[in-house]
């Protein structure tokens, strides 16, 4: 069980989880292109979203590695 007095709580969860919820929202978003273009037949949103997706992924996954060195360095242990 987390320690609810933890400050640092969203911190220790995307060190711990932080992979996961990347890769949750890039497919989210992915997913969301064929839908569209089944929805409402834009064909040019699936492109969009597979780049989107791509892009998203890399900002999220870059977060989540800045976050782990800042609590690896700089919080207490």
């Amino acid at each position: 069980m987390e320690d609810l007095n933890n400050p640092y709580r969203t911190l220790h969860f995307l060190v711990k989880h932080g992979d996961r919820v990347a890769n949750g929202i890039s497919l989210a978003l992915l997913l969301l292109g064929p839908i569209v273009w089944l929805a409402a037949g834009w064909l040019w949103a699936v492109p969009v979203a597979i780049a989107a997706a791509a892009f998203l992924l890399l900002i999220l996954r870059s977060y989540v590695e800045m976050v782990r060195v800042i609590v690896d360095m700089l919080l207490p242990k």
